[in-house]
């Protein structure tokens, strides 16, 4: 009988491990600097911005408010193809909308479908300088986009 209870035991965690993924619907953004120590070369550093706010466009959420940050992870519109952030800063108020393709895939009858976001690109920025780094979103996130000052 007390096999019987570790079997069923065991079924009972497989669901929780068959709907594991590493798939993310948040983008990680990184903030950085150029230095140019001299004329031939040039290395980044992570930069910080104070943020007034943070928010996506046609929506009434709130992200970010009041913070100093080098990093953001944000979620993206899974209902639609892009998404445009706005960023308050301290200085100057900017936007980004990024743009993805977005698939679903069925694990199991259990866990139900898991949304897929890769292909990221900048469809538009206020932002100087920035540059895609990683196009497939996942999990823990890892930097998709860097933005340069």
């Amino acid at each position: 009988m007390a096999i019987l209870g570790v079997i069923l035991g065991i079924m009972a965690c497989a669901p929780d491990e068959i709907c594991f993924t590493d798939n993310s619907t948040e983008v990680r953004i990184d903030f950085k600097r150029i230095i140019y120590p001299d004329t031939d070369s040039a290395f980044t550093e992570n930069d910080t911005l104070v943020f007034l706010l943070i928010t996506a466009l046609d929506t009434d959420s709130m992200f970010i408010e009041l913070d100093t940050l080098s990093t953001v992870v944000l979620p993206l519109n899974t209902g639609m193809d892009e998404t445009t952030f706005l960023f308050d800063t301290d200085q100057e108020s900017y936007n980004l909308t990024l743009n993805y393709q977005r698939t679903q895939r069925l694990i199991s009858a259990e866990c139900g479908p898991e949304q897929i976001i890769d292909e990221l690109l900048i469809e538009q920025s206020t932002f100087d300088s920035l540059a895609v780094v990683q196009s497939s979103l996942i999990d823990p996130p890892v930097t998709n986009v860097e933005i340069y000052h």
